[in-house]
């Protein structure tokens, strides 16, 4: 089948922005899927991962239809700036947008008026995380339901996070999860103000295209397309998957000194209450601070950068989803 390419215009100037869309449909009805890349402009790779899944489902798509955003920042991608260009704000903290606010709130409310329009069942958001990190899958919390439908969506959600194939990182509690606006990103929106389920796939390092964590990230994706029915074939687990959970995420702990952080355990690993996750040194060498692991949990991701500075969170880390 052929890909039918489409463009979102942002704004009405000549200078206005157009993001490609493509779609493809199999002849055989389905689920709609929404797959999207890019929110944060160095976040490349999706983009890339993008690409590979449309030229793949060109040939292996048998039911549904599959809608493909490859960039949703072209400012931030072209800057190479997380936020819309240079300093400017995290686009995945403004959906479901506004046409009242600044340009980053305008572009989120294009871009959830034209996926809104495509009636997905389900949104699949590409993102990358770290340059020591494992890849992973992130269940949004719907906390604008309540009762057996939450309990139906909090089902939802699991199944596709698990069919990923990834380590599954539940978000942060409730009340922290709206305090960090992310009802507000893109996933999150979707769940909560479209009421439509959302897995974020986190694969491979910023700021560059790493084909390996590209073909993660293809994979992870066509987990899911597969275990909704929209592909054939069985898609193995990734080898990092930590299938001891449930995890929840959470910043991990922050260092009381600045200096050369050196971290102890690889991304993936498991920790004990006291256990050594890190050092922190001077240039000359001496250590000057042992950070320790304040509870059990997993090495999600390490913080990129070498110099931190006194109060700095080093990694990312998955606690029991109970704690």
């Amino acid at each position: 089948m052929l890909p039918r390419i489409e463009h979102v215009r942002v704004g009405n100037r000549g200078d206005a922005l157009k993001l490609p869309v493509v779609s493809l449909a199999s002849p055989v009805s389905g689920p709609a899927v929404v797959i999207t890349g890019n929110v944060h402009g160095d976040e490349y790779i999706g983009v890339t991962a993008a690409h590979l899944l449309v030229d793949r489902l060109q040939h292996d798509l048998g039911r549904g239809a599959v809608h493909v955003y490859p960039s949703l920042n072209q400012n931030g991608l072209r800057s190479g700036n997380r936020g819309i260009g240079r300093d400017g704000p995290d686009l995945n903290r403004r959906f479901p947008g506004s046409r009242n606010g600044d340009f980053a709130s305008l572009l989120a409310l294009t871009i959830w008026e034209d996926l809104a329009a495509r009636k997905p069942d389900l949104l699949i958001d590409l993102h990358a995380d770290s340059g020591q990190s494992i890849p992973y899958a992130i269940i949004d919390r719907a906390v604008r339901k309540r009762g057996a439908a939450r309990k139906r969506m909090d089902a939802r959600l699991c199944a596709h996070a698990e069919a990923t194939g990834l380590t599954v990182l539940h978000e942060y509690p409730d009340d922290l999860y709206l305090r960090f606006g992310l009802d507000r990103s893109l996933a999150g929106a979707t769940v909560n103000h479209l009421g439509v389920p959302a897995v974020t796939i986190e694969a491979g390092p910023r700021g560059v295209v790493s084909m390996a964590a590209v073909g993660v990230m293809v994979n992870a994706v066509l987990g899911v397309l597969a275990d909704v029915g929209m592909v054939e074939g069985g898609f193995e687990p990734d080898p990092s998957r930590r299938t001891d959970g449930p995890w929840r995420r959470t910043a991990g702990p922050q260092t009381t000194k600045p200096g050369v952080f050196e971290p102890a355990l690889a991304p993936g690993s498991l920790f004990e209450p006291g256990d050594l996750l890190g050092r922190v040194h001077e240039l000359q060498g001496r250590v000057v601070e042992e950070v320790r692991a304040p509870s059990l949990g997993v090495v999600v991701s390490w913080i990129d950068g070498c110099w931190l500075e006194k109060g700095t969170v080093v990694a990312t880390v998955g606690v029991p989803e109970a704690s």
